[in-house]
C-alpha cells in the first residue's frame, strides 16, 4: 500500500509549496472556510475582496453587523443568504471560545466538538479552521482528498472521518495542511471525477487507479 508521506514527498517534488490558507489573519481564515462551502475559490476572492471593502474581514465587526447587511457583499460565493447567517453564528462562536487562539489553546478533541455544534460548520470547514486558523494537527479530507487518496491507494477509508483518522495517524502535523493543499491542486487540475488526466500526473507511477487503466 502506499504510503501517505510517500506521496506527500512526490507532490511536493512535482507541484511545490502551495502557500494555503491564502489569507492574511486566521480570522480571515475563519470566513474564508465558510465561504468556501461549495463554490470555487475564485468565487470566494471576490467575495472576501468586497467584505474587506466594507471593513467586514475580520470576526468582530463581522459578528454585528446584520445577515441581510452581509449577503449582498458575499453574493459571488453563492448561497449567499445562507452563508451570511452561517458568518454570522460562526464569528459569534469563535469569538466566545477567544478567537483562533482560544481554539489553538484547546485540546483539539475539545475544539473540534464545539465547532460542530455552529450552524453551518461541518467537518470540512471544522477542520479546515482548526488547521489552517488554530495550527492543529488536523486534516481536511474533502472531496478532492479523498478522491485522490483513494484512487492512489494510500488510503484504505473512504469516508470523510475514516480519511481523516489514517492520514493523521501516518502522517507528522506540522504537514498536513501542505498535503490537503497539495492534494487539492492535483484533484483539482488533473485527477478529476470524470475523464482524469493520468498522462499528465506527477504520481502516475505510484497510483492504484492509474495502474488499472487500458493504454490509449
Amino acid at each position: 500500500m502506499l504510503r501517505a508521506l510517500t506521496l506527500y514527498d512526490a507532490l511536493l517534488a512535482a507541484l511545490g509549496p502551495q502557500g494555503w490558507w491564502p489569507a492574511e489573519t486566521a480570522e480571515e481564515v475563519v470566513i474564508g472556510a465558510v465561504l468556501t462551502q461549495a463554490v470555487s475559490w475564485r468565487n470566494v476572492e471576490r467575495a472576501i475582496a468586497t467584505l474587506r471593502e466594507a471593513g467586514l474581514l475580520a470576526l468582530a465587526p463581522l459578528a454585528a453587523r446584520p445577515p441581510e447587511a452581509v449577503a449582498p457583499l458575499i453574493r459571488p460565493a453563492g448561497y449567499f443568504n445562507a452563508k451570511a447567517r452561517k458568518l454570522r453564528a460562526v464569528a459569534e462562536a469563535v469569538l466566545a471560545l477567544g478567537g483562533p487562539p482560544g481554539l489553538a489553546a484547546m485540546p483539539l478533541a475539545e475544539a473540534r466538538a464545539r465547532l460542530l455544534t455552529v450552524y453551518g460548520v461541518g467537518p470540512e470547514t471544522a477542520d479546515a479552521i482548526l488547521n489552517y486558523a488554530a495550527g492543529h494537527a488536523t486534516f481536511v479530507a474533502d472531496a478532492y482528498a479523498r478522491r485522490v487518496l483513494g484512487r492512489t491507494g494510500a488510503v484504505a477509508a473512504t469516508t470523510y472521518e475514516g480519511v481523516r483518522a489514517e492520514v493523521v495517524a501516518a502522517m507528522p502535523g506540522e504537514l498536513l495542511g501542505e498535503f490537503h493543499a497539495l492534494l487539492v491542486a492535483l484533484g483539482k487540475d488533473i485527477c478529476r471525477p470524470r475523464a482524469p488526466r493520468c498522462g499528465a500526473c506527477p504520481v502516475n507511477a505510484l497510483c492504484s487507479y492509474s495502474a488499472q487503466q487500458e493504454p490509449l
